[in-house]
């Protein structure tokens, strides 16, 4: 028996049924992404001052605007991935609602949440027509209360998220299907993604990589569609290559410009712009003090009068935090963990930042509520370990997961272990948020196999039943449980 392919005839949910269901989530979606958006204090979502202040140069400007004084504040706006900032910024001509520009803007990011949550479920229907699979897909995308506060607020992982997302889909579609028109809109996706956020290059290297090890047993089809495709009639075929080669020279313009003038493809702010005015930007300055601090060129009572210039409340304090930790630190004897007791702590604050909000002011699940995901996780463990068959779809589920298992590792050994071992703080740049790129394959796969930890229907809906209940219950009403008045600038 095939258990991708297993049938759903005369049982619940039916068609019909699913589609009320489906339906009812995205709406109850929408709803929290409405309230978030037209509620919540402008310093609470993460960096969503600086996105919006640069979004704000960008709508001054009909191309790209240039680093000036107005701009000093929020960082480069320049020898940065800007089609986020480009698009929001144009958007903004379009507000003659007379709602305030930050909301206009968190509005505006709604839909991209939604075409996220699209491509995530189609994705998952390339592995299984399963109506119960797709239900708890949905429920798990529009219940991941990270995903969801950040959905509805301006920040570039929105639409890194959407672009993640539609590239893994495309790409594994075209696995399924040998699609030329498909393997055109992975590249389109990946070139765009790329200038939308810099740490989607590594997924897009991991993508190519996929690609390029299961692509010969394409190829003898490939080729042949693809020169079929460029002779059809009609203007399709020109869009996609003219879209390629567009994505393509933006990209090389970007990246390949900064790696000539400035030896990398991300140039800090301070290698940009003179010292004195990157310190006008919060993360600049808020690095740049403890650097001075832990090389000795500052006493931690400058490093607090230094820090006054910082004039976001939650990175002024966060600046003085880490100056003070790691003066304790260095007085305790501090010793870093090794990389395996961090990968375990790694994984519970990316969990407890996922399904909570780490942002200016916290909200991470842990303790007590943490408890129903702790048993959730270990019954899709469970049922990962009891009927896992990698072989299965060609191996898709499988390439899935190696995907987000080596954006992982990713994110843990290049990144945030170096800047631990750098900062001696264990939550420095750990949130869960990074690892929504690879969101769709890892809820992809546990929506596949949960229900398939037991054989029978009813223990099939029990379980997917106890899974949407933990799952709703973690995001909206765990987030009314826990708010404070200084969520809403109150």
């Amino acid at each position: 028996m095939n258990p991708f392919n297993e049938s759903e005839e005369g049982t619940f949910p039916t068609p019909a049924q699913t589609r009320w269901i489906v339906t009812a989530l995205l709406l109850y979606f929408a709803a929290r992404l409405v309230y978030f958006a037209t509620t919540i204090s402008p310093d609470i979502p993460p960096d969503e001052v600086t996105h919006f202040g640069v979004c704000t140069v960008f709508a001054k400007y009909l191309l790209f605007p240039g680093n000036s004084p107005d701009s000093y504040q929020y960082g480069l706006v320049t020898n940065i991935p800007w089609l986020y900032y480009w698009a929001m910024g144009k958007l903004l001509w379009l507000n003659v609602t007379g709602l305030p520009d930050l909301v206009f803007l968190r509005l505006a990011n709604i839909p991209i949440a939604f075409g996220t949550v699209w491509y995530a479920c189609r994705l998952l229907r390339l592995l299984t027509g399963s109506r119960l699979a797709l239900i708890l897909m949905t429920v798990a995308m529009t219940n991941t209360l990270m995903f969801t506060f950040l959905s509805a607020s301006v920040s570039y992982d929105n639409l890194a998220n959407l672009f993640a997302a539609m590239a893994i889909y495309y790409l594994f579609a075209f696995f399924r299907e040998g699609s030329v028109p498909k393997l055109a809109l992975w590249l389109l996706s990946l070139f765009a993604g790329c200038l939308t956020k810099i740490t989607f290059l590594p997924l897009a290297l991991f993508l190519v990589l996929l690609f390029l090890v299961r692509a010969p047993r394409r190829l003898g089809v490939m080729l042949p569609a693809l020169r079929l495709h460029l002779k059809r009639p009609g203007t399709g075929g020109l869009v996609l290559l003219a879209g390629l080669a567009l994505g393509l020279a933006l990209n090389l313009q970007l990246y390949g410009g900064n790696e000539l003038k400035y030896g990398t493809v991300n140039p800090a702010v301070e290698t940009v712009l003179p010292l004195e005015q990157a310190m006008n930007y919060r993360l600049t300055a808020r690095n740049h003090i403890l650097s001075q601090y832990r090389e000795g060129k500052i006493t931690v009572e400058q490093a607090r009068e230094m820090a006054q210039r910082i004039t976001h409340p939650g990175d002024r304090q966060d600046a003085i935090a880490l100056v003070e930790n790691y003066r304790y630190l260095q007085q305790a004897g501090f010793r870093p963990l090794s990389l395996a007791p961090y990968s375990a702590m790694w994984v519970l604050q990316m969990l407890s930042t996922s399904f909570g909000i780490k942002a200016h002011v916290g909200m991470p699940n842990q303790g007590f509520a943490f408890i129903p995901l702790m048993f959730l996780i270990l019954f899709v463990l469970a049922s990962l370990v009891l009927r896992w068959r990698p072989w299965d779809l060609e191996w898709l589920p499988g390439s899935l997961m190696a995907l987000a298992l080596g954006y992982a590792a990713v994110l843990v050994l290049m990144i945030n272990y170096p800047s631990y071992l750098d900062s001696k703080d264990i939550v420095l740049s750990v949130a869960g948020r990074y690892l929504f790129p690879v969101m769709a394959p890892i809820y992809a796969v546990c929506s596949l196999y949960l229900p398939r930890l037991f054989r029978g229907g009813g223990g099939r809906l029990a379980v997917a039943l106890l899974a949407a209940l933990i799952l709703i219950g973690s995001d909206f009403p765990f987030f009314l449980y826990h708010v404070t008045p200084q969520w809403y600038g109150r």
